[in-house]
């Protein structure tokens, strides 16, 4: 009777049931789904198409990989509530596991949210229901499964293809980690980056290639031999003399003819404005992947101040994907270790260094301001906290004089 007491009053209260259904969901099934993905298959396809985009490499890839390179590089830490530090020391043990990695498995969530618009990743439980690991899945395989007001469901993994015959595996929702960055309104899908900027990257491709193939075409000087005129036609034999004559032609030939041989100067401006088309091209690239266009090459005519707004402009970004990947990763995951939610939590180091300085910066001023007791204003151990300072082991614990190693209290 306790125990059912317990769950009555402890157990998580049913969400309410919206009154707005859902219209346009970006679904495979939905039969309101929006124009483009008409066909079951035609999202997983398309996926599929730009990660093996991504595969190929390019400057196009090394944007992606900056919003997880920006996101991971200055680590994060484990916070929780005053009295939770058990909770705490149990995540760390299972972070400190040899099968596990959270850097990895946070990189290729955010690799895959930002290429495919979703991140899917099973949390795989021991016989005993606690959590072993997580696993990453490849996002074209997978398909949401949601009611007609737009929460998920379920998930399905369809295995195989239509030569050897598809298989399509039932997942509950609570086994998968779905991580989404960005998100149209009323999508139960997340929206890709590299769908956003495809019209422009094949925009750049194209101009790319046309430029090649102009180099190849233009872009050496090229000779036309004339060999004989209107009253001394040219044998067989001369044509073939100067042929031969030509496949002999270096950087440092000089020709002497005769008065029946001209050579005339052909390409000798070579292609014209090449790095303009290749620029503006690149920079509206940058633009629709959302990066600074320094992070692709270009630093074309722009100032130092210029191309420090730019970056202030992404790190703010990066921001706001580190909040996103750490609610959902403390919520989808720690909560399930500790099974306490809301207690244990992920929490990002700042992305600028320099806003780092300006906190530290801050709070020394602020102890400044009252030198007779700045704990009053900014208390030491919050200072260390924020600053992720480890602890004095020297301390006392009530605060008082610090014990100094080797000297024994009367």
């Amino acid at each position: 009777m306790i125990k059912r007491l317990t769950r009555l009053f402890t157990s998580t209260p049913a969400s309410p049931t919206p009154q707005t259904r859902i219209v346009g969901g970006g679904s495979d099934d939905n039969p309101h789904a929006r124009i483009g993905w008409s066909d079951k298959t035609d999202r997983r396809k398309q996926i599929r198409r730009w990660m093996e985009k991504y595969r190929r490499g390019g400057p196009y890839a090394d944007a992606v990989d900056a919003y997880w390179l920006f996101a991971l590089s200055n680590g994060w830490q484990l916070a929780c509530e005053k009295g939770a530090e058990p909770m705490k020391a149990r995540v760390q043990a299972w972070l400190d596991q040899p099968h596990v990695d959270l850097d990895e498995i946070m990189k290729l969530a955010i690799l895959s949210a930002k290429i495919a618009g979703d991140a899917y990743q099973e949390i795989v439980l021991n016989r005993g229901g606690d959590v072993w690991g997580v696993v990453t899945r490849d996002p074209s395989s997978f398909r949401k499964k949601w009611d007609t007001y737009g929460r998920i469901t379920g998930y399905e993994q369809i295995i195989g293809d239509e030569r050897t015959g598809s298989q399509t595996i039932s997942i509950k929702k609570d086994a998968i980690l779905n991580l989404i960055l960005d998100q149209l309104p009323g999508d139960v899908y997340g929206l890709s980056v590299w769908e956003r900027a495809e019209d422009d990257i094949e925009r750049d491709c194209d101009i790319i290639e046309s430029t090649t193939k102009a180099i190849h075409r233009h872009g050496t000087p090229k000779q036309q031999w004339k060999v004989g005129d209107a009253a001394t036609r040219a044998s067989a034999a001369d044509l073939k003399a100067v042929e031969t004559e030509i496949k002999t032609i270096g950087a440092k030939t000089d020709f002497a003819t005769g008065h029946d041989v001209e050579v005339v100067m052909l390409d000798t401006a070579g292609v014209a404005n090449v790095d303009t088309y290749s620029n503006v091209s690149l920079q509206r690239t940058a633009c629709a992947l959302g990066v600074p266009e320094e992070m692709l090459g270009l630093g074309r005519g722009s100032t130092e101040a210029t191309a420090t707004v730019r970056m202030q402009a992404f790190l703010g970004k990066i921001r706001t994907l580190q909040a996103i990947v750490a609610r959902t990763y403390s919520r989808g995951l720690i909560d399930r270790i500790t099974g306490a939610p809301g207690k244990v939590w992920l929490e990002f180091n700042d992305v600028s260094p320099d806003d780092e300085a300006k906190i530290a910066d801050w709070i020394a001023k602020m102890r400044q301001s009252s030198p007779l007791d700045p704990d009053a204003i900014v208390p030491a151990a919050w200072a260390r906290e924020r600053l992720g300072v480890p602890p004095d082991e020297n301390a006392a614990p009530d605060g008082g004089e610090p014990e100094i190693p080797g000297e024994v209290a009367e």
